[in-house]
Parts: C-alpha cells; structure tokens; sequence
C-alpha cells in the first residue's frame, strides 16, 4: 500500500494545510456550511462498498455478499427507527460511536502505513475522535443548536461548561499526544496531530469538520478500501493506482448514488442547510453505524495478522 498510502497521507494533508492557509485571507464567515455540505458529500462514497469487504477478506460467493448486504440494510433502518423513536438517546450514541470511529480510524490508518498491525490505541483514538469531532462542535455550539433543536425537539441549549469542559480536555491531551507521537520517533503521526490541531482552531467549526471529513477521513479509509481489493493486490504494491480507484468507483457508483438521491429530496424539502442537517442526520447516523461495524471488523482482521502479513499492498509500506 506504499503508493497509495503516500498519496493518501499527501492529498489529506495538502487538502488541511491549504484550507488553513488561505482562511486568514478569505475566511467563511456565514458560508462556513458550503464546506460542511461539501465534505459531507464528497466523503459519501468511502463506505458505500463496505457490502463488498467480506467477499473480497474471506472469499464469500455471491450469496454470502447479497445476505451480508441484507444485514447491512437492516441495520442501517433500525439505527434509523431508532433516531426517529428516541432521537436523544441516539444521538448521544452516534456522537460517541463517532468518536470512536473517527479515532480508530486515524490510528488503523498510521498503523498499516507504518507496517504494523493494527493495534487497539483506546486513549489515542479518543484523543484524535474528540478532537475532529467534539471540538468543532464545542467551537460551534451556537451553529449547533438549531439543528440540535430540530433533531431533538424540545432540546434546550447545551451549558456552557459542556464546550468549556470538552475544550478544556481534548486540547491539551491532542497536545501531549502529538508531543508523545514525536519523542517516540513517529514524527509523521506527531506533525498530523498538530495540523489537525491548528485546523479545528484556526478554521471555523463546520468548514474544518466538513473539510476533515471529505479530504482527510473519506481519502484515508479509500486507501484502505484499495489495499483489500483481491482483484488488485499487485496494482497499489508497484505504485499503480488507477486500475483499483477505477473499480472503487464503479463498485461505489450505484450505492453512492441512491445515497445522493435520497439527500437530494430532503434537501428539497428542506428549509435551508441547518433544515436538511437536522432531516440528514439521522440518514448519515443510520450508515453510519454498519460502516463503523465492519471497520471496526476490518481492524480486528488486520489487527490479528502478524506485522507485514496484512493486505498484500501494504506489505512494503515502510515507516515514514
């Protein structure tokens, strides 16, 4: 995976370093959203091929795949019966799942790069889920709330100790993280860490999360996606990446595009962006919870197999 996890590392920190850059100069202001949606979009398609993922780990005939794309479904309307049943309570579940997702995410991904096995980083995958996520929303808090409200209604505004307390917290264990990453000689992981920091403070919150999400998360779990391709192993291996993000995006296509349709009504039904967050978001939630099931499934899969036995591509990956 060595070409494809260098250009995923690459695109993902140009995309931040480049929104961070040019933010003083031009600044979002009240079209903070415009990144948000965008990101949000743009990131759709890194789990739509998550019903492939048993076929191509275990070899799974088509039966087997249609049945665990069954399974996928079904989970996904309960998660969403769920939110419509009790949005508080699911709420607070997608938040943290969120988190968690997010931050193992970061650490499978510098795991596999690096050529080791996925390892189980609790601490560290908090630390980098709270700070993409509950940070801009700490930051946020005023944007939040009217989408909170239309979620949750009857939600009152959250106190003010909550931001304080999750800003008082996050930002200086993301600090010590990035410090430990950088004595520990993964200076890679520690110079990440900081640019993540700088944008969740210097970006404004819905624009920095939009932009974390579709350019940094969503490019970083593709790379993945690449790596576990069967029909494929020795493209990203010797540095070809065409042919496998050719086949991700017709497997993607179809799935991606139901997904866009149906937003595409409720962002016709809806009254403005913060309208078509608060119909979306249980949608998101929704898919969001069978895609973190079976990456979280992938992590143990590849978190099992001895360092440099993983998916044939990243056998060559080597420590940056």
């Amino acid at each position: 995976m060595a070409a494809a996890a260098r250009v995923a590392t690459a695109l993902s920190l140009a995309a931040v370093v480049a929104v961070v850059a040019v933010e003083p100069t031009v600044g979002w202001g009240d079209l903070a959203w415009v990144p948000l949606v965008a990101g949000l979009l743009l990131g759709l398609p890194h789990g739509a091929v998550d019903h492939l993922v048993p076929a191509r780990r275990l070899g799974r005939r088509p039966p087997g795949t249609a049945l665990f794309a069954l399974g996928y479904a079904v989970v996904a309307v309960l998660a969403w019966l769920a939110f419509r049943a009790a949005p508080g309570p699911a709420l607070l579940v997608f938040v943290a799942l969120s988190v968690w997702h997010f931050g193992t995410g970061e650490t499978a991904f510098a795991d596999l790069r690096a050529g080791r096995p996925v390892q189980r980083q609790a601490t560290a995958s908090l630390v980098l889920g709270g700070l993409v996520l509950l940070v801009p929303l700490a930051r946020g808090a005023d944007d939040a709330a009217p989408v909170l409200a239309a979620v949750v209604p009857g939600a009152g505004t959250l106190p003010a100790a909550v931001p304080v307390t999750v800003l008082a917290v996050v930002l200086p264990a993301a600090a010590a993280l990035a410090a430990e990453r950088l004595l520990s000689g993964r200076w890679l992981e520690a110079a990440e860490v900081a640019v993540l920091l700088v944008l969740v403070l210097v970006v404004p919150p819905l624009a920095a999360f939009g932009v974390w999400f579709g350019c940094w998360h969503a490019v970083r779990h593709v790379a993945r996606v690449l790596a576990a391709d069967p029909a494929g192993d020795a493209d990203p291996a010797a540095g070809r990446l065409a042919a496998p993000l050719r086949r991700f995006a017709l497997a993607a296509a179809l799935p991606t595009a139901a997904v866009l349709a149906v937003l595409a009504w409720v962002w016709s039904a809806a009254d403005g962006w913060r309208g078509f967050l608060a119909a979306g978001l249980p949608l998101l939630a929704a898919l969001t919870l069978p895609h973190a099931l079976v990456v979280a499934w992938l992590d143990r899969a590849e978190g099992d197999a001895p360092a440099g036995r993983g998916p044939a591509a990243w056998q060559r990956v080597r420590p940056w």
